[in-house]
């Protein structure tokens, strides 16, 4: 019997792409989901991942229940012919009371609350909100819910630019403070594998070309 260094493992991937461009995006508001709906460069970027992803074949395609990343995932799911799968874990950070502003709104018309806020951003939660030390938890949790459940598989999941930090973050140990270290543009695709002893990042932040015409 021939001893083998690296035993074949099973992989899962994800394919973390982040929803398409809306106008609140654009106007840097926090919002968990106030149904913001795609703008027409949205689309075009959703059209754009649609064509990216039939050339991945994945196994499944999931998505967080808001308007924007719906849309998207209808639209990805409309050239894979799948139906997207609506899993609730992967909502974006939930900004309580904070939904709709912005930072600098929330710095000019509320400085106290801001400041002790900002003072440590990574534990301390938005009024009615989770922290992104919360969020990070969170998604922690799902990822390893949605490995039980599709091992094996490769995984197109849209979704939020908070999300796909988290489980990037989570999956290579990196320091949770580095959270805003982490860009994740609209319209964008990254991939990560995991097996049961290991993960990697094959790439990050990558958006396909437009449609033309």
């Amino acid at each position: 019997m021939t001893d083998v260094l690296h035993p074949e493992e099973t992989i899962t991937s994800f394919l973390l792409i982040r929803h398409g461009h809306t106008k609140a995006t654009e106007e840097g508001r926090l919002y968990t989901d106030p149904n913001a709906p795609l703008t027409d460069k949205g689309r075009l970027q959703a059209q754009a991942l649609a064509a990216w992803s039939v050339s991945q074949k994945p196994d499944a395609l999931l998505s967080s229940p808001s308007l924007r990343v719906r849309t998207t995932a209808d639209i990805i799911g409309a050239s894979l012919e799948q139906q997207p799968v609506i899993i609730d874990g992967l909502n974006e950070w939930h900004v309580g009371d904070w939904e709709g502003r912005t930072y600098l709104d929330l710095k000019n018309s509320e400085p106290e609350l801001y400041s002790r806020w900002s003072a440590d951003p990574i534990h301390n939660a938005p009024p009615g909100g989770e922290s992104i030390s919360d969020l990070c938890e969170r998604i922690e949790r799902s990822v390893k819910e949605m490995i039980s459940r599709f091992e094996g598989k490769k995984l197109a999941l849209v979704t939020h630019a908070g999300v796909i930090r988290s489980a990037i973050m989570g999956a290579l140990g990196v320091p949770v403070v580095n959270f805003w270290r982490l860009s994740i543009p609209v319209g964008t695709v990254s991939r990560l594998d995991f097996s049961a002893n290991f993960a990697t990042l094959h790439f990050m932040s990558w958006r396909p070309d437009l449609p033309k015409g």
